[in-house]
């Protein structure tokens, strides 16, 4: 009978151990599993901290009518025209923090415009417009001092000369307790030379553009700022399209004064060099001398709520001639104004992003700036355009450039999302019909109007 009981005995104990046997195994890998997961998950978390995400999405609907000749790319023909078009632009901002002193950033953009023909968001086609904006590092040795390295944004006071982004190096520093920041920088705007072994082996056949300047802002006080800066550009590259190059330097200021309600500012920009230009007959380059300025005002004065300002802006130069001697020269301008004549948004305008915002044109007027319930702000600009030289169109002589109104309206819900509708009217004279760009007989206005919303993240 013992004997019995001990085979019983024994018998349980193996299915026991067997059982427990097949617990055990699945048991031992969860728990690695786990450990493992929760491991790499700290890797992760660690990583996670270092990163810096945000950017905004953005979407915009245009509507556009003229039944006289307007330029750009939205030119209507002699008929009466109109243009609808929407545009998306989704931009990504990632920083990665790997020292306390020591940061790499990035921009990427997606774009596309709906409504034409090769849009890479037509029907039927879902292409990715993806744009590498900034790669660039941040080095911080001090507390006072930064360096930046990569292709990165480049920007000047206003837009007016520069507002781009490049391959470059800058360098800035605080000076008499932040009182000064001075800065440098070198932007390798252009660079093909071409190396077919990689040895230096070919002749030293290149094209480039060169830009340097060199600047400082000033805070005298709580109420008193101001830039200064000087640029130079050696543009050695020859476009196909102008055969152009160029020996040029800028030199500007800009002051701001703030006290109460008021508001002041004024900035003056000088342009010399030499435009080298090349003639088609002799395939010369000739050199013309350039003496050029540009100018910038704005009076500001606030009435509870309401900001009333007197703006007025130019610059010298013949408007049908960019390469005039007076005409004030940039290098990838960024400035906006008004909606039409001169505009940084989209949309059309008569000198837009990326050209020279205002040689041979000035503008003058009003804007007001109302503000509602903290969440809702209403714009409104009454503006007056002329040339600076006068113009010939069938039997007058003007210097009459137009007039233009714009609105807008802005919502902004919880700091996230932005609601937001703008228009504005143009109404053309006999200077602008005399434009090179325009010549149009036709009277009429322009009309434009926007609206769309933004989301930040």
């Amino acid at each position: 009978m013992n004997g019995l009981n001990d085979s019983i005995s024994k018998n349980r104990k193996n299915i026991m151990e067997k059982k427990y046997y097949h617990l055990i195994v699945p048991t031992i890998l969860i728990l690695f599993l786990v450990v493992g997961t929760s491991a790499f998950a700290g890797e992760i978390d660690t990583t996670l901290e270092k990163l810096d995400l945000s950017g905004f999405l953005r979407m915009r609907a245009w509507y556009t009518s003229s039944i006289i000749k307007v330029p750009g790319k939205f030119a209507p023909t002699d008929t009466y025209k109109s243009v609808n078009y929407q545009d998306m632009f989704f931009r990504n901002r990632l920083n990665l923090k790997l020292l306390p002193n020591l940061e790499i950033k990035t921009t990427f953009d997606v774009f596309s415009t709906f409504g034409y023909q090769n849009s890479g968001f037509a029907l039927g086609k879902g292409s990715t417009n993806l744009i590498t904006r900034n790669v660039y590092a941040v080095f911080k040795p001090g507390d006072s001092s930064e360096i930046s390295l990569g292709l990165k944004p480049f920007s000047l006071p206003g837009g007016y000369i520069l507002a781009r982004d490049a391959s470059g190096f800058q360098y800035n520093q605080d000076l008499f307790k932040k009182k000064i920041k001075a800065y440098c920088a070198l932007v390798k705007a252009f660079d093909d030379a071409s190396d077919t072994f990689g040895e230096g082996s070919d002749p030293t056949d290149y094209a480039d553009d060169n830009i340097y300047f060199v600047g400082a802002q000033f805070s005298l006080s709580s109420s008193i700022s101001a830039e200064s800066y000087y640029v130079h550009e050696n543009d050695k590259f020859i476009s196909e399209s102008d055969g152009r190059k160029a020996a040029l330097n800028w030199i500007g200021l800009h002051c701001k004064l703030a006290s109460g309600n008021w508001l002041c500012q004024l900035g003056v920009i000088s342009n010399w060099g030499c435009l080298k230009l090349r003639d088609d007959e002799t395939e010369n380059f000739e050199c013309r001398d350039v003496d050029a300025l540009l100018f910038e005002f704005l009076a500001s004065y606030r009435f509870g709520n309401l900001r009333c300002s007197l703006v007025a802006e130019g610059a010298t130069g013949d408007p049908n001639n960019s390469d005039d001697e007076e005409s004030f020269q940039d290098i990838k301008a960024s400035h906006g104004f008004s909606y039409f004549v001169v505009d940084n948004l989209g949309g059309i305008a008569l000198r837009g992003s990326g050209e020279s915002s205002w040689f041979g044109l000035y503008g003058a007027g009003f804007k007001l700036h109302y503000p509602l319930f903290g969440s809702i702000s209403l714009d409104l600009n009454l503006l007056h355009f002329e040339t600076t030289e006068e113009l010939t169109w069938e039997d007058s002589t003007t210097t009459y450039l137009g007039d233009e109104i714009d609105f807008k309206a802005e919502y902004v819900y919880r700091e996230t999302m932005t609601l937001f509708f703008q228009s504005g009217v143009f109404m053309p004279q006999d200077a602008y019909k005399a434009l090179d760009a325009v010549n149009h007989a036709a009277d009429g206005v322009v009309f434009e109007a926007m609206m769309g919303a933004t989301i930040n993240y």
